[in-house]
């Protein structure tokens, strides 16, 4: 908001006791325009500027438009021009100051408009990036009277959302307020030439009006009361200035706070005390000292010596809390005796001073509400650190995140201990409403929550079912992870998975459940082991047989091998046994009793296995399905993946250049498989090996954000393709030729990079897992 200086000679802030008079409080007929009586008594220039506003009007009327509107006005900027047309009147008559002296009497500036010819209210437009203002004019039309209301309306709705904007603007920016003198803004020249403290300047009518102003061009300004009204109406009403006096409003500024509640920035109603107190000094120091000196106050002068040499405000934390400050400076001055001789310009000097006094003292009050803004803000930028983290980290990360809410608002710095228990209960309310949690008790009673985005529920598990094998804490959230999951199952959440493709939840469903079977194995491995020890067992077996030789070779007979071979198996096994791990047994007990590894039912839901002897048949089944799809898949490699090619591309496909490329070798690949080559049904077999390829290659999805609609949103590349770096570094030089030729194109620009970051840094993401 523009904060250029005002002429205070024509303003009403030029006497700082006057106050606008509120439209509500004027009789009726002030929203009225009347045809004058005494255009004998008007000045050309002001006659011509009527009968150029009645011409205005009728040409509006022609175009059958009935509705008001701001930009079917004349405004005060056209008038020059408007007026050139005017023979009788010469270049003095045509004069800015012709044409200003014309505005003022038929607006009857002089008697407060009540028997003006013509209304003038403001409206805001934005020029490029900037905001001006144009001054509208009204005159009375085809009958003696003409309502002002309609207009005025029309130009406040053209102008709404452009003062919201300048307001938020003005609440997130603040105002260029002097750090060594703030209250510099305060004092002006009056019209003896002096400096005079104008204590309105602070508020946000005077704001506005420099910006008003500008719709004057080089005209001097004309106040507009009735704009400034409804200015500050409206600012009240979308909570976005609060009242200090019934003519000074202050913005509700957006606070400042840093991490550990401090603020990085004076809130607007501090600085507005310190720039009053300021601009009150400077005042009292160049008036007041005047009158006590003339009328020889010796104490007064002593003690406000005594108070001006003293430094004020040293620190930030000083300035922000000046109500000390402000009382002692008013004890000072509030009680000083002021002339009382007629003619003497004491009484001017007072007004003034109590005029600022007031505002300091409503200020000093208002500041009371900052400190409940400032927690509630805190509140917000806690809330909004967390809530945000929650979907970044799942995605970047896809592990649940832990959440202490009491160390989180701890953190904040809020003091009061039922503000922190009441930021708490909101923030989990706040989270909860938006993301899964589960809950974790601790010994000390207090509780710890894994919150995570469930749009990415699907990746996250199966991050987890992988590093939890070797990683406790990841074990531990993957039985978090599957209870939550198993909620939102039951029934199915809308927002479950959303986040992610459904060929993708697929394939991490495929892979949990491979690695689960994987899981079986290593505990049935690990079962045996804690049951027999088999290093003891062969020993034993061994040392046991030899012996029975040895007896057999010295009594040369075989019957001591014919008993003692069956003898050595049955010692040997009992070994195996008597000598088991127990650690061995503990862990299989622990994995046992978890049951996080066991079979998968539903996606993400654990079951249990009473039959070990259906474990196997299962196993064995997925064993043998895995077996078939691996020959398929050697069947359709060197065919779908050639070996020689004339560019790099050729080995880089999408889902639908697979199926093409299928079909093309369909008989070749038939020929590799025996299985494949029985099956008649062409389409049948081509479906397979798809199926089967997509199984056993690296599958880059491109995410939505990034996805471009005439190029694949799904690459497809052979594994040993993306082991090797030559071939790696092949491709990311390709992406980046294509990405140069289209450069000025930031959708391309992006699409390449992604695929580039993929290629040279986040391979190993597209590599089989590595079997523990």
């Amino acid at each position: 908001m523009s904060e250029d200086s005002i002429d205070l000679s024509d303003t009403a802030l030029e006497n700082p006791s006057s106050k606008d008079e509120s439209s509500n409080d004027r009789p009726s007929a002030q929203s009225y325009i009347f045809l004058s009586d005494s255009v004998g008594s008007l000045t050309p220039t002001a006659r011509c500027i009527l009968d150029e506003l009645k011409d205005w009007h009728k040409r509006v009327e022609k175009h059958g438009s009935k509705e008001k509107h701001a930009s079917y006005l004349m405004t005060v900027d056209k008038l020059p021009e408007a007026l050139g047309k005017y023979t009788n009147l010469g270049a003095q008559g045509r004069s800015e100051n012709s044409i200003y002296h014309a505005l003022r009497q038929i607006l009857d500036i002089d008697h407060r408009g009540q028997n003006r010819a013509a209304y003038a209210y403001p409206y805001l437009i934005r020029t490029g990036s900037k905001i001006s203002s144009k001054i509208a004019l009204v005159a009375p039309q085809n009958e003696n009277k003409t309502d002002t209301q309609p207009y005025r309306q029309a130009c406040f709705r053209f102008s709404q959302e452009l003062i919201k904007v300048l307001l938020e603007n003005r609440g997130k920016k603040g105002r260029n307020w002097d750090d060594e003198n703030p209250g510099s803004l305060l004092l002006q020249k009056n019209k003896e030439g002096n400096t005079w403290l104008y204590p309105k300047l602070g508020s946000l009518e005077a704001e506005i009006s420099s910006l008003v102003r500008k719709g004057f061009g080089n005209l001097p300004y004309i106040p507009m009361p009735d704009f400034l009204q409804d200015f500050t109406v409206f600012a009240r009403e979308q909570n976005l200035a609060i009242p200090i006096l019934a003519d000074y409003h202050i913005v509700i500024d957006e606070l400042n706070i840093l991490p550990d509640g401090s603020f990085k920035r004076l809130p607007e109603v501090v600085n507005q005390i310190l720039a009053q107190m300021n601009g009150l000094e400077h005042f009292t120091k160049d008036q007041l000292t005047k009158l006590a000196k003339d009328a020889k106050y010796e104490s007064f002068l002593a003690t406000f010596s005594d108070y001006i040499s003293k430094p004020k405000f040293p620190s930030l934390e000083s300035k922000m809390n000046p109500e000390e400050e402000v009382k002692k400076f008013l004890s000072i001055i509030e009680n000083f005796p002021y002339p009382t001789e007629k003619g003497n310009k004491s009484l001017s000097v007072k007004e003034t001073i109590d005029l600022s006094v007031k505002i300091l003292k409503r200020l000093s009050e208002e500041k009371g509400s900052v400190l409940t803004r400032k927690d509630d803000n805190i509140y917000g930028t806690v809330k909004n650190a967390v809530i945000s983290r929650i979907p970044e980290h799942t995605k970047n990360h896809n592990t649940l995140l832990r959440i202490d809410f009491e160390e989180e608002v701890a953190k904040a710095g809020i003091t009061s201990e039922e503000k922190t228990n009441e930021y708490i209960k909101r923030l989990k309310d706040d989270v909860f409403s938006d993301h899964s949690y589960y809950e974790e008790k601790l010994p000390d009673g207090k509780s710890v929550y894994y919150v995570v985005d469930h749009g990415y529920m699907a990746a996250v598990i199966h991050k987890l079912a992988f590093e939890g094998r070797t990683n406790p804490e990841y074990k531990k959230q993957l039985g978090y992870a599957k209870i939550i999951n198993h909620k939102l199952s039951n029934p199915k959440h809308p927002e479950l998975n959303n986040k992610l493709k459904p060929e993708l939840i697929a394939k991490l469903n495929a892979d949990v459940k491979n690695m689960e079977v994987e899981e079986l194995e290593k505990e049935r491995s690990n079962e045996i082991r804690s049951r027999f020890n088999v290093v003891p067992g062969i020993l034993t077996f061994v040392v046991s047989t030899l012996i029975f030789i040895t007896g057999a070779y010295y009594l040369r007979s075989a019957m001591p091998i014919f008993f003692g071979v069956p003898f050595s198996v049955v010692l040997g096994f009992m070994a195996a046994i008597y000598f088991r791990e127990k650690s061995t047994e503990e862990i299989r007990e622990d994995i046992k009793n978890s049951g996080k590894f066991s079979g998968v039912g539903d996606w993400g839901k654990p079951t249990y296995n009473s039959s070990s002897t259906s474990s196997y048949e299962d196993e064995a089944e997925t064993n043998k399905k895995e077996e078939k799809l691996s020959h398929i898949y050697k069947a359709a490699d060197n065919f779908v993946f050639p070996k020689r090619f004339n560019k790099i591309t050729d080995k880089v496909l999408d889902p639908k250049s697979l199926r093409s490329r299928i079909y093309e070798n369909l008989d070749n690949i038939k020929r590799n498989n025996m299985t494949l080559g029985k099956e008649k049904d062409d389409d049948k077999v081509a479906s397979t090996v798809e199926y089967a390829v997509l199984q056993s290659v690296s599958t880059i999805l491109i995410p939505d954000d990034v996805a471009i609609k005439d190029l694949p949103n799904t690459i497809l590349i052979n594994r040993n393709d993306m082991k090797s770096a030559l071939f790696r570094g092949q491709l990311a030089d390709h992406y980046r030729e294509e990405m140069n030729k289209k450069k000025f194109d930031k959708k391309l620009v992006k699409y390449y990079t992604y695929l580039i970051n993929t290629v040279e840094m986040e391979y190993y993401k597209y590599l089989p897992k590595k079997r523990v």
